[in-house]
């Protein structure tokens, strides 16, 4: 990706932190300069998976992947909420944003793009698409590689309309080793595990490919990230310059869906808290007849923007 299209990124990322109201905590994703709120205007959106291989955990190989996709999807799905998002099928693609296929998709990327060579010497170039061109995932700084999933909006500001969302899985690329690699993640990637929800949680993992163990949670991970895909900001943030506005996190936050960090072992964003379900209920209420709550509209071309929303980890020194 070039220069000029991360400082697009960098922008609408501050520019997606919203406005919240005061009966609940969720928040609505927002363009700053109009202020429209983001929302689909259609009320059955598909969703598709990317077919490219991805190295996954041994509880993720075959179908628990997919599965925990289309939980995190089916989460949801709300009696208060018209919207229905459903599953379309898998796509052979791996683009994503405007590069991509507009085909709302979810794909693994295989590895930081800096541990592979072509695509290292893509960005280096400064050429714009390096990670759809060699599945990979960005990593322009060391602070890019503690994100562990991305959500990318494309939508018309003038209304805030909603025209095309992908989820990047921030995956590992295969390599074997050690998973501690301090605040900046591991060196291949993130090691996404789907294990069941349980009172008593495997170990967790301290290698890549060790089976029964968890670390990133994928559903829990996926579920926080399609309510970026639906038009929720973070319910608060721990980097008020690039989400200014939105309030600093303490432990209320804690228990919703849409606190922007996670942890190994953290599975309890699997499952809507009272505001998360507030918020969808509020974009596209059962009575709206799915058209959400957009503003405004103006004539002549849509200018496509770029809103990206990420879940960042924090370190846990203890094992659960």
């Amino acid at each position: 990706m070039s220069g000029a299209s991360r400082a697009i990124r960098a922008a609408c990322l501050a520019a997606a932190a919203a406005i919240a109201t005061p009966a609940a905590a969720y928040v609505r994703s927002t363009d700053k300069g109009t202020g429209n709120a983001l929302f689909w205007p259609k009320p059955v959106v598909p969703f598709h998976v990317s077919t490219a291989a991805a190295a996954q955990s041994p509880s993720c190989k075959g179908d628990p992947a997919l599965d925990a996709v289309r939980a995190a999807f089916a989460a949801w799905r709300q009696g208060c909420s018209s919207l229905d998002l459903v599953f379309g099928g898998r796509v052979d693609e791996v683009a994503t944003g405007v590069d991509g296929g507009h085909d709302d998709l979810v794909v693994f990327r295989q590895g930081f793009c800096t541990a592979n060579a072509a695509a290292a010497a893509c960005m280096a170039s400064g050429a714009a698409g390096c990670g759809n061109t060699f599945n990979c995932f960005e990593d322009h700084t060391p602070l890019d590689r503690s994100i562990v999933a991305l959500t990318s909006v494309l939508y018309d500001p003038a209304s805030g309309r909603i025209i095309n969302a992908d989820i990047e899985v921030n995956g590992w690329n295969g390599a074997s080793g050690s998973l501690a690699g301090g605040q900046q993640g591991p060196a291949n990637g993130w090691y996404f595990t789907c294990v069941p929800s349980a009172p008593i949680r495997p170990v967790t993992c301290g290698t890549y490919d060790q089976p029964d163990c968890i670390y990133i949670d994928l559903q829990n991970t996926l579920t926080h990230e399609v309510g970026h895909f639906l038009g929720l900001a973070h319910t608060c943030t721990v980097d008020p310059g690039r989400e200014p506005g939105l309030p600093l996190c303490d432990p209320s936050f804690a228990q919703t869906t849409m606190y922007p960090v996670t942890t190994p072992g953290d599975t309890e964003k699997r499952t809507l808290s009272a505001d998360d379900i507030a918020g969808v209920c509020a974009i596209y209420p059962a009575s709206g007849g799915g058209c959400g709550c957009g503003s405004g509209g103006a004539a002549g071309a849509i200018a496509l923007l770029l809103a990206a929303l990420a879940l960042r980890p924090r370190r846990r020194a203890t094992r659960r």
